[in-house]
């Protein structure tokens, strides 16, 4: 009897599961396409075909793995501007938490390198962060705590510091967020948003 071949999202679940378990079990480096294939019982050309790098498939099966971080699954409306950026900071942090110590490292490998994989990474993840601000800060302006969205610079500050904390420092502590929101991030978008 012949096994049925998997398709679809089927397959990219096994896949996913595979890379997150030989990640956990012996780290990114030694995390390869041809281990991924034998685990999850493909072949690595089905692997070549979506994914050019290891990084990439490795980071995608992050990013599938914690779905209460799609944009869509968010949770972040608290009725204030301070409320909501430090829901969203929580939110972010704790994503942060689930990330492996050396895929955290290869990132910054990958970033610093200043690959064309890197930047569209960044581009992405800059449209997310855009979107999830323009909403929290929508809500602002129409509860009157804002007349203005900030500068693209100040909406972004939150998740760059954060960012900063987690990668760099390693420092997840979510005591820290509502520090990090009334101390830098809510003077920066009132001097910015209230006109």
């Amino acid at each position: 009897m012949t096994e049925t071949r998997r398709r679809g999202d089927d397959l990219e679940n096994t896949i996913y599961a595979a890379t997150l378990k030989i990640l956990a079990r012996d780290g990114y480096e030694k995390t390869t396409f041809a281990q991924i294939a034998r685990e999850a019982k493909t072949s690595r050309t089905v692997l070549y075909r979506r994914w050019d790098t290891i990084f990439e498939l490795v980071h995608d099966a992050i990013e599938h793995d914690v779905p209460e971080m799609r944009v869509e699954n968010l949770q972040y409306d608290t009725g204030s501007l301070r409320g909501d950026l430090i829901a969203l900071g929580k939110i972010f942090q704790a994503h942060g938490n689930k990330v492996n110590d050396e895929f955290v490292r290869a990132s910054v490998q990958e970033f610093s390198s200043g690959s064309a994989l890197a930047k569209r990474m960044m581009r992405q993840v800059e449209q997310v962060n855009f979107q999830i601000i323009g909403e929290i800060c929508a809500r602002a302006i129409e509860r009157g705590e804002l007349q203005q969205l900030p500068s693209k610079r100040v909406q972004l500050l939150l998740f760059e510091i954060l960012r900063y904390q987690g990668i760099l420092l390693r420092s997840q502590a979510l005591e820290d967020v509502e520090g990090i929101v009334d101390e830098i991030i809510l003077p920066a978008y009132y001097a910015g948003g209230r006109g």
